[in-house]
């Protein structure tokens, strides 16, 4: 976390430096946390063998499957917004409807590397538009105060030509009110402040979604497990061929190869016998045999196995393929399998609120002003839910049981978005059905 005074930053050496700084440091992490996500894991494709030896490179998925399957279970389903001011809800409905496939891919940018953003702009048409950036594109800056709030931000971009040549290398620096554009023409020289304009926004235009406190990614503490794996599989494989290509020992036959009538054969003519006819004759004290390397499979196989279980228990994902999930398993069975990952969701969670309270905070703000509004943000509530196979008869006999004992709002709440999207909405029609029927039963007024 980069903690300095917009002052700071906005100096042109001082902004140098951190770019470079920060391209040097985290860059370099993002870019390799990127490969193993595309399965181009740097342990084993970087790996090299000497004298000719075997060298195979086999990479396997497991940062890929992390991510996707955490963020799939946290943010498989569209996140709900709660409001009870309809006029209000219908105006801030515009800015987060289309929100579903967005919100999935900064979850899953944030798993993969600790950190996503969103910038919030106003384009030429003064509508209020969002874009997600990656980590590699965006330095936040942070207050040295004790709340650490985000005092700015530095975004990063380049231009270039149809040979990948750098034409130009700009900066942007936000603050609280604008813009300043800083550009270099060369990586090695200095940048320069180029214009300055207002974001027309009331605060730091930026959305910071962490993915967890420390602000690492869901598959970053096992990278060495993942690198372990993956030379023993690549070692398995080496062995094979070590078998394959194996040399072939003649012992006693010193005189040479025979024939079938006891003539002594050429070694090249003997070689292309052996290769043609799979047959070779050698005399009564000869003998033929492959050297090959002895190999402990049981002791490999079950240093793989390790190593495997190593990865899904310290990256709290499980695999799902697992013969453990197999069968007729109750709700709670699942749930409690599912445990480790259900805390992860609960981190991920914790922090995407605060940011969507920011999101939520400025857009209103936005509508207040352009429509002359008092639209009130604090009373819009977030609705998580997990993207999880449910039992839905277990779930019904459950809410059932508590006819009497909770309000029956409360009851909607708890069955599944798909039988019940919104209680205040259902209760609404409850009351009207409960109106229409009320009506049919009335004897009918005489005149």
């Amino acid at each position: 976390m980069y903690k300095f005074e917009m002052t700071q930053v906005l100096d042109e050496r001082f902004l140098t430096r951190l770019v470079e700084k920060f391209r040097a440091r985290e860059v370099r992490l993002y870019d390799k946390l990127d490969r193993y996500y595309k399965v181009k894991n740097d342990g084993i494709l970087n790996r090299s063998m000497k004298n000719g030896k075997p060298n195979n490179k086999l990479c396997h998925g497991f940062a890929r499957y992390i991510t996707n399957m955490a963020t799939s279970y946290y943010a498989g389903k569209p996140m709900e917004y709660i409001i009870e001011d309809e006029e209000y809800k219908a105006c801030l409905d515009d800015y987060l409807n289309d929100q579903y496939n967005y919100d999935y891919e900064i979850s899953k940018a944030a798993s993969k590397k600790g950190i996503a953003f969103e910038l919030l702009y106003v384009n030429e048409k003064s509508e209020l538009k969002t874009k997600k950036y990656e980590a590699q594109d965006i330095i936040p800056i942070y207050s040295s105060r004790q709340d650490e709030f985000l005092n700015g931000f530095v975004r990063m971009y380049e231009s270039r030509d149809l040979d990948e040549n750098l034409i130009c290398d700009y900066a942007d620096v936000y603050d609280k009110t604008d813009i300043y554009h800083f550009a270099r023409r060369t990586k090695a020289s200095r940048y320069d402040l180029v214009d300055i304009e207002p974001h027309y926004l009331s605060d730091v235009p930026l959305i910071v979604y962490w993915n967890n406190e420390e602000i690492t990614g869901d598959y970053e503490c096992v990278l060495s497990q993942i690198d372990a794996y993956d030379r023993a599989q690549s070692n398995t494989a080496n062995d094979m061929d070590y078998f394959t290509d194996a040399y072939l020992i003649i012992i006693g036959a010193s005189g040479g190869f025979v024939d079938e009538n006891g003539e002594e054969i050429r070694p090249e003519d003997a070689e292309r016998n052996l290769r043609n006819n799979r047959v070779m004759y050698l005399d009564e004290h000869g003998d033929a045999k492959f050297l090959t390397k002895a190999s402990d499979d049981t002791g490999s196989e079950n240093y793989k196995d390790r190593l495997f279980r190593d990865i899904f228990f310290i990256s709290q994902v499980p695999p799902m393929t697992d013969e453990s999930f197999a069968g007729d398993l109750s709700g709670i069975a699942i749930r409690y399998k599912l445990i480790g990952l259900e805390q992860l969701a609960i981190m991920k969670e914790n922090k995407m609120r605060l940011a969507k309270q920011k999101k939520i905070k400025m857009i209103t703000e936005w509508i207040n002003l352009k429509e002359s509004k008092h639209f009130d943000p604090s009373g819009v509530k977030q609705k998580y839910v997990r993207n999880f196979i449910t039992n839905v008869s277990e779930i019904i006999d459950n809410v059932g049981k508590l006819e009497g004992v909770v309000s029956k709002e409360t009851q909607l709440q708890m069955l599944p978005s798909e039988i019940v999207k919104s209680a205040a909405e259902e209760m609404k029609r409850i009351r009207e059905e409960a109106e229409q029927e009320e009506g049919l039963f009335q004897e009918p007024l005489e005149d």
